[in-house]
């Protein structure tokens, strides 16, 4: 009985709602449960923000020396010898931008194999502009440090929402549904 009940439901409840509702609940729901998630277990808890922010330090790192640049990697800092570093703290290394981004891949609908392929590649392909936008910082702050706060508060515009919104976009066209965010 519970089975009936629960798939008729569901079938009632598709039926009533537009797709695009149903794409904004889910987005809305997957949203506030990451930022629920991430505020008060990730955060706090802090060892997959230290992996990151390590893991994005030291590749960041070894991308300057392989371009020439006289580096030094001391913990989360990375500094360009002979100038002031950069610190990439919990909540400033990309984590919370890679959840979201996978927050929307879940809410919209599509193929479950295609979903985890796109969203594996979404991620490395977000981690990996994380390191760029981490060796910019570097190499920004040692050569116009007086616009340090400019370029750490735009900089998610040029390495991370043209990335963000174009994968959104490919993933609406790759998960063939037409009809999902047209209402009616």
């Amino acid at each position: 009985m519970a089975q009936w009940l629960t798939k008729n439901l569901k079938i009632e409840i598709n039926k009533s709602i537009s797709p695009l509702a149903l794409f904004l609940i889910k987005a809305g729901a997957i949203y506030a449960f990451w930022q629920l998630f991430y505020d008060l277990v990730l955060l706090p808890d802090g060892r997959l923000d230290t992996f990151l922010s390590l893991t994005g330090i030291n590749m960041a790192g070894g991308l300057l020396s392989l371009l020439g640049w006289d580096v030094d990697v001391s913990g989360r800092v990375l500094t360009c010898v002979g100038h002031s570093g950069i610190e990439i703290q919990n909540g400033c290394n990309g984590l919370n931008l890679l959840g979201l981004y996978g927050g929307f891949i879940f809410a919209y609908p599509g193929d479950w194999k295609k979903r985890l392929i796109f969203l594996s590649t979404g991620l490395l392909v977000l981690f990996f502009a994380n390191i760029l936008r981490i060796a910019f910082f570097a190499v920004f702050n040692a050569n116009l440090p007086q616009y340090w706060d400019v370029a750490h508060d735009y900089s998610s515009y040029i390495f991370f929402y043209p990335i963000v919104l174009s994968f959104w976009y490919l993933w609406t066209v790759i998960s063939d549904q037409k009809d999902t965010l047209i209402s009616g």
